[in-house]
């Protein structure tokens, strides 16, 4: 619809703005390694599916404490172990397919995305054939190679030359295009915890290339914060912080209000168009998050006349912010909408907005 690209437009604006393992074996400090016993501490590889990890946050005084802007989830997916994992992103949540190295350390890397390689592999000179991508991608799939070398050729052939070619290749040939997230990981047998280095890697002239990302090293400790947000917010526009507490009256067009006050009420509406109007024999909630913590759960969307002699939904919630955004990242409300409907298998769509609060 219209208003979506309008409020597309907005969020993006603001959105670049609003940015949406360790010690020797000295002793094994109660860690279970493999397939020994230490006592103190349960860890070991068989028991992290299901576990959840937070960084250790490092303040100025040198005090430390647990912070859930980066965290990482272990779980167990087709008999397969996998991490979610946010890099420290406002709004994103990444899969990880998981292996482990040796009794204390794993290596988890994002599912290969052969197309981009592939446009990399061509861009810089190279070629786009299975050969050449199994040596920089020896986990994928046939099948995943097949379909990527399809859709990468696809754009490749689109650009060869013509004019648009050399753009391409600055856009897929660079050392900042980063093309697959890789977790070392490695548990600190005396501390209890995680040592991550969070990397990416990419392709330079038909050469691999691993750097860090700004996340770097650090420990992780398990989660006791309570309830965190797992879910990749994959609609940015739907969702919109506003001053009004009221059904906006053109609700395709309205513009997001991204910037608020401290102690002023913010008006969150989700305002998706296939959101509005109720469909018979369906059944509807929410639960929203605050900067990856629990907000309010259990919510539903109010079902009001539409002035029209219809029905529609109101998905609407107040928060008040009693403090300054602690960075020029802002906040991030975040919704997940759970629709079930008779004789369908149930839908979750997840939708965040981005406040500054000053």
């Amino acid at each position: 619809m219209a208003g979506a690209l309008h409020r597309g437009v907005c969020l993006a604006s603001i959105s670049a703005m609003l940015v949406l393992a360790g010690c020797e074996d000295e002793k094994k400090g109660g860690m279970k390694v493999g397939a020994v016993d230490h006592e103190g501490c349960d860890l070991s590889s068989e028991a992290l599916p299901g576990s959840e990890w937070v960084i250790k946050k490092i303040n100025p005084d040198k005090s430390e404490e647990p912070d859930a802007s980066a965290r990482l989830k272990f779980v167990k997916e087709d008999g397969q172990l996998k991490a979610k994992y946010n890099v420290q992103s406002v709004a994103d949540m990444y899969t990880y397919r998981c292996e482990q190295t040796k009794d204390d350390k794993l290596t988890c890397r994002e599912k290969p995305r052969v197309k981009d390689f592939c446009q990399a592999l061509e861009a810089g000179g190279g070629k786009c054939d299975t050969a050449s991508l199994k040596k920089f991608l020896p986990d994928a799939t046939d099948k995943e190679l097949e379909e990527g070398i399809k859709k990468g050729m696809e754009n490749v052939n689109k650009y060869k030359d013509k004019p648009e070619w050399k753009a391409f290749q600055a856009q897929n040939n660079n050392l900042a295009n980063k093309l697959r997230g890789i977790l070392y990981i490695k548990v600190d047998s005396k501390r209890c915890q995680l040592r991550i280095t969070d990397n990416y890697m990419t392709v330079y002239n038909n050469k691999k290339v691993e750097d860090s990302n700004p996340v770097g090293t650090n420990a992780f400790v398990k989660n006791e914060l309570g309830d965190l947000l797992w879910d990749h917010c994959e609609n940015r526009n739907d969702l919109l912080p506003l001053s009004k507490g009221t059904f906006p009256d053109d609700p395709a067009n309205v513009a997001p209000e991204p910037r608020q006050e401290v102690n002023k009420d913010v008006h969150f509406w989700y305002l998706a168009g296939d959101a509005i109007t109720p469909a018979e024999g369906c059944t509807y909630g929410y639960d929203l998050w605050l900067d990856g913590k629990s907000l309010a759960k259990g919510q539903k969307p109010t079902e009001a006349d539409d002035g029209k002699g219809g029905k529609r939904l109101e998905w609407h919630h107040m928060h008040k912010f009693d403090a300054p955004s602690p960075t020029a990242a802002g906040n991030v409300v975040t919704a997940v909408i759970n629709t079930n409907c008779a004789g369908k298998e149930p839908v979750k769509k997840v939708a965040c907005a981005a406040v500054l609060v000053k």
